[in-house]
């Protein structure tokens, strides 16, 4: 049989020919076959090789569990690697790629709120379906051609989505509903895509299945370009946009986007005719992308920022760190000294002074300021009272946003202190003047006051800690960590907790690790009943659980545990079953995962070596080596996408693959058996085709 598929199909005969050998069905090749085959001798094969695959199957938990690896913690929603993502897992199917993100974005907004996630997070969740999805969507809706369209994938998204989670307004105000929360979840999004111009106004009440309780934003849809012109043109515009970034209208990407290019444009537009407004307004919008940035733990490039010129840049890289007086121009010079007199001799904060230093100029120059300032007190030029009193001028709405990076500044001084030191005895007094929130303090500055210690308040703390281990008999430390602990805000990426580990480790038996089987367990049933044609609730789900497990456990343990998972179906010969798991564990490993500074291995690491012992293992635990090499096949195809070794080609309904990296294993069936045709070189037979009926074999 080998001998004559050969003629068409040499690839083919190839794997057929090694499981022959595997389960002794034939001793060794005819000798008339080999000579067939030009003496190629097709039981050489590498184990990987012979491994025959299915189509991937792309679950709804696939892409729920990716979805939620991006929003779990800090945002990873990059747009180039989602849609690498995406691409790469549909194939170039984009109809069913964006009914199936939509779906995804409802059902970790139910998720979260059947978990009883906070308001905050329920919230941020809810932002991304209305100010974030819409936009994204707008870069598959040229390649949906007729008589298919986005409206049409929004309409079946919306006619699977979790009803329980996401009642009509009627149901809304049933007694028994415990969700009242997102019952406007649906609607806000429908407006937002209509506001992207994704659909027609006009079909909103048809898609809802209910007469529609908002309408379009008045002002439409935003610009960033046109909303720095009128911010420039009209200061007062840019607290109305501030309030506007809570709206859930589709325009709040612009918003923001709009505001950081504002601080960047400011000096060059801004009429200062009243200078202490233009410092408030400035400091305002710093402070606030700040807070933002500290509170999801962003990068430069999460916020959009890729100028390395631009004063939002050189806030966040260097702001906090003072430059020797011999390194500043003329101008930063004489600013410097103005600022100098200003604080500490009788001049005072005039309008001359900061007519001549541009807000921008001043929160570049605010840590030198503390760095100088010190000295001249160290020197005995500056007496102590004077120097904390004239920082306590810092503490006015229109300045006190510069304490952001200056206190950060006095956290990088603390760590440099030794026992004994004479400049503890400055910092520690000047810290506790800038740290106290005395009660005469205007409800604008406690609240600027408290924004700016939610922002230093973990380096501070880190660095006072330390320093009173250093300065042990020295009492004043106490309260000014006291005083930290209320503003200690945790970052999102942290936002598990110790509680819900607790939980997770109490588990009897294996802990983690059965916490981690049964929910992918729980996800693949889920998949399941929706196949069968039963209506469910998104089970339980946060990424936050492989985390934990592959920082605990380590990234072997977890491997191991998730193909054991999977392993466990096709045991049971439940092979529709465990395709849907292995789905599951696919997305798992290649879900973008936050920088982990104590994670030694990745999953990803752990599966490659694995792959690479594939061939020792097949002779001991040949299903769990076959399992192996599948799993690397399908998860070295995404990461191979997002390296540029694959690309991707939409058109016609399909992806095509362009290019592949050396050795690259591929994703079906067909793909594997070309790769092996081209491995052994057997050029003359490659003008056979395959029976379609074998191209399903699995």
């Amino acid at each position: 049989m080998i001998g004559n598929l050969s003629q068409t199909n040499i690839q083919l005969a190839g794997a057929l020919n090694y499981w022959q050998k595997q389960y002794q069905m034939q001793d060794e090749l005819p000798p008339d076959s080999i000579e067939l085959l030009g003496g190629v001798d097709l039981g050489a094969l590498s184990f990987p090789e012979s491994v025959l695959d299915n189509e991937p199957m792309n679950t709804r938990a696939g892409l729920y569990v990716y979805l939620n690896a991006l929003l779990c913690e800090r945002p990873l929603f990059d747009d180039m690697t989602v849609m690498n993502f995406l691409n790469i897992r549909y194939k170039g199917n984009v109809p069913t790629l964006v009914t199936d993100l939509i779906l995804a974005a409802f059902d970790i907004l139910a998720n979260a709120m059947y978990r009883t996630e906070s308001n905050q997070s329920i919230t941020i969740l809810r932002s991304f379906l209305v100010n974030k999805l819409p936009a994204f969507l707008n870069n598959y809706a040229a390649i949906i051609f007729p008589p298919l369209s986005i409206e049409m994938c929004i309409s079946q998204a919306l006619l699977r989505v979790d009803p329980a989670a996401f009642p009509s307004f009627s149901q809304m105000f049933d007694l028994l509903g415990k969700n009242g929360m997102l019952s406007e979840a649906r609607q806000e999004f429908l407006f937002a895509c209509a506001l992207h111009q994704l659909i027609p106004e006009g079909s909103i009440e048809a898609l809802l299945g209910d007469v529609p309780m908002q309408s379009l934003p008045a002002s439409g849809r935003y610009v960033k370009n046109d909303l720095v012109a009128h911010c420039t043109a009209n200061p007062a515009r840019i607290e109305e946009l501030v309030g506007e970034l809570e709206n859930m209208e589709g325009n709040a990407g612009e918003i923001a986007a709009a505001l950081i290019e504002l601080l960047d444009q400011w000096q060059e537009h801004e009429d200062q005719a009243e200078n202490q407004p233009v410092y408030d307004e400035f400091g305002s919008v710093l402070l606030l992308i700040s807070a933002i940035k500290h509170r999801f733990a962003l990068d430069l490039a999460d916020l959009g920022i890729s100028a390395p010129g631009s004063f939002i840049s050189q806030y966040f890289k260097s702001a906090c760190d003072s430059r020797a007086v011999n390194h500043l121009t003329e101008h930063e010079n004489e600013l410097l000294g103005g600022w100098v007199r200003g604080l500490f001799e009788t001049e005072g904060i005039n309008d001359e002074l900061m007519s001549m230093c541009k807000p921008a100029q001043f929160h570049l120059l605010v840590s030198t300021l503390f760095d100088q300032s010190i000295k001249a007190c160290q020197a005995g030029v500056l007496a102590l009272d004077t120097l904390t009193g004239g920082f306590e001028y810092l503490r006015e709405p229109f300045l006190l946003p510069s304490l952001a990076a200056g206190l950060t500044w006095f956290a990088n001084r603390l760590w440099e202190t030794k026992e004994p030191s004479p400049l503890i005895d400055i910092l520690i007094p000047t810290l506790s003047v800038l740290l106290k929130s005395p009660s005469s303090m205007s409800d604008d500055s406690a609240a600027f006051h408290s924004a700016v210690l939610a922002v230093v308040a973990e380096p501070l703390d880190g660095a006072l800690t330390h320093a009173q281990r250093v300065h042990k008999l020295r009492v004043d430390i106490a309260p000014l960590l006291e005083t930290l602990k209320s503003h200690m805000q945790r970052h999102r990426r942290d936002a598990d907790g110790y509680s819900e580990l607790g939980a997770w480790a109490a588990t009897p038996s294996m802990g983690l690790q059965v916490v981690l089987s049964n929910s992918v367990r729980s996800l693949s049933l889920w998949c399941l009943a929706e196949q069968s044609g039963a209506t469910a609730s998104p089970p339980n789900y946060t990424h936050r659980l492989l985390r934990s497990c592959v920082q605990l456990l380590g990234a072997k343990v977890t491997l191991k545990t998730l193909v054991d998972e999977v392993l466990r179906h096709y045991n049971n010969e439940h092979v529709p079953h465990a395709e849907v798991v292995l789905d599951i564990v696919v997305t798992m490993i290649v879900a973008p995962q936050p920088d982990l500074s104590t994670q030694r291995r990745t999953l990803w690491d752990v599966l490659m070596t694995h792959f690479q012992d594939s061939t020792e293992l097949s002779k001991t635990e040949p299903d769990r080596a076959r399992l192996i090499v599948r799993l690397h096949r399908r998860v070295q195809s995404f990461f191979a996408a997002n390296s540029n070794d694959v690309g991707v080609e939409m058109g016609e309904g399909r992806g095509m693959v362009l290019s592949n990296a050396e050795g690259l294993p591929t994703t079906d069936i067909d793909d594997v058996l070309a790769h092996t045709e081209e491995r052994i070189n057997s050029g003359d037979f490659l003008g056979g085709t395959m029976d379609e009926g074998l191209m399903n074999i699995g």
